[in-house]
């Protein structure tokens, strides 16, 4: 008999969706017949080998992170083997919780150290507001906490390593930006005020750096003469205090994105808009204010969300394409990917097991997936409501809760949560 030279799969890197049939990945052999055919480990759930042929069918059924296969191929004259990478996705499902007791867009989430979600601030129907809200994914409830002491329309947020939330900067009524800042303290359901920022932002970034302090960059001035802003100061929760870095941004920002990159040392800083103008660079700026690194980013967008993911490489979408772009800070450069849909102001949110959920924005109730490991979107569930603007939070159980917002009807009232 002779034996078998060679064995391929017609999909050696394959992405799967629980409880979709999934195309039949044939066995490809060169050389003499096969006898049988084994897999080593076991087939996700649901999918099986076809012992004879090699074919390998199913529907899988449960989520799983991709996970290498060893198929051997085998006659009495000896054996081959071939391996696969083999991915399982879900597209999850939406579910309507709690009503928010006031709708608005433009609020801040923040994860409290029991697992509460605090809404903050956001825009309602009548202007900026100081109301503060509580949700308990445990009872399914939103209760009123204590408001806040300025009125906000997209501040920012930060949780302290003590479990305090750092609100600061957003608009008052009339599109005064504002520099005041202020503490939240779950304990005593009490705000204080802090020291106030060296200059008024609105649509800032806030980052929480190892040693606790909080280092802001970017955002607008002045929303009504869009004067917007290329310095960065660090909060010190320790004084209570802002201090200036001594660094400016290579281009002024608000609206961009910014992630911490392994090591805690520097800051991802890549487009968003200044004067109107989409801005189409992006920067390695040390935290400690002593230098920016200009770098290759490409994105035409402007409006961007992003997440740090798993392995320390940041996703980056942005409004007006279909781009995402992805950075590896180990190579410096970064890869795309093609998303289903452009949208306008979406959330975007990092999973427990490590995938991107991307939901609304713009006019859109859709919803899809990253899948780190294919570098690809698939499409996901889609919510009850449209909505662009909300606010979004991961709870502990793993699901994600995705709060208020506005569509073509105005703000929206409801909260719906995400199943992966």
């Amino acid at each position: 008999m002779a034996p078998i030279t060679a064995l391929s799969y017609d999909t050696p890197k394959a992405l799967y969706v629980t409880g979709e049939a999934i195309a039949a990945n044939n066995a490809q052999l060169s050389g003499g017949p096969t006898a049988a055919f084994t897999v080593s480990p076991a087939l996700p759930n649901g999918l099986s080998l076809d012992a004879l042929t090699g074919v390998i069918t199913g529907t899988p059924s449960t989520l799983q992170r991709e996970a290498g296969y060893t198929v051997t191929a085998s006659n009495a004259a000896g054996s081959v083997q071939a391996q696969l990478d083999l991915t399982v996705t879900a597209r999850g499902a939406w579910t309507f919780v709690a009503t928010v007791p006031t709708p608005r867009y433009y609020a801040t989430l923040s994860r409290l150290p029991d697992g509460r979600q605090l809404l903050a601030g956001g825009m309602g129907a009548g202007g900026p507001t100081n109301e503060a809200d509580i949700y308990d994914p445990a009872a399914n409830t939103w209760g009123a906490a204590a408001g806040m002491l300025a009125a906000r329309s997209d501040p920012s947020a930060v949780v302290l390593a003590d479990g305090r939330v750092l609100v600061f900067g957003g608009d008052a009524a009339g599109m005064t930006t504002l520099a005041s800042a202020e503490l939240y303290d779950p304990a005593a359901n009490t705000w204080t005020a802090t020291g106030s920022m060296n200059e008024a932002r609105v649509r800032a970034t806030a980052t929480l750096l190892p040693d606790g302090k909080v280092l802001v960059t970017g955002g607008t001035r002045d929303s009504g003469t869009l004067d917007h802003s290329n310095t960065a100061e660090v909060y010190d929760p320790a004084t209570g205090t802002w201090a200036l870095l001594p660094t400016p941004m290579s281009s002024a920002r608000t609206q961009h994105a910014a992630q911490l990159l392994p090591g805690g040392n520097t800051l991802l800083i890549a487009g968003g808009l200044n004067g109107g103008v989409a801005v189409t660079t992006a920067e390695l700026y040390a935290v400690d204010g002593s230098g920016t690194t200009p770098i290759p980013y490409g994105g035409t967008g402007s409006i961007l969300a992003s997440v740090r993911l798993d392995d320390g490489s940041v996703m980056v979408v942005s409004a007006g394409n279909t781009t995402a772009r992805r950075f590896d800070p180990a190579t410096s450069s970064w890869a795309t990917s093609t998303m289903s849909a452009s949208r306008l102001l979406p959330t975007l949110t990092l999973l427990a097991d490590g995938r991107v959920l991307l939901a609304g924005g713009s006019t859109l109730n859709t919803a899809e997936i990253y899948n780190p490991d294919h570098n690809v979107w698939t499409t996901a569930a889609s919510m009850g409501t449209a909505r662009n603007r909300a606010a979004a939070g991961l709870l502990d159980d793993g699901r994600v809760l995705v709060v208020s917002g506005s569509n073509t009807g105005g703000e929206v009232n409801s909260s719906e949560r995400y199943a992966p």
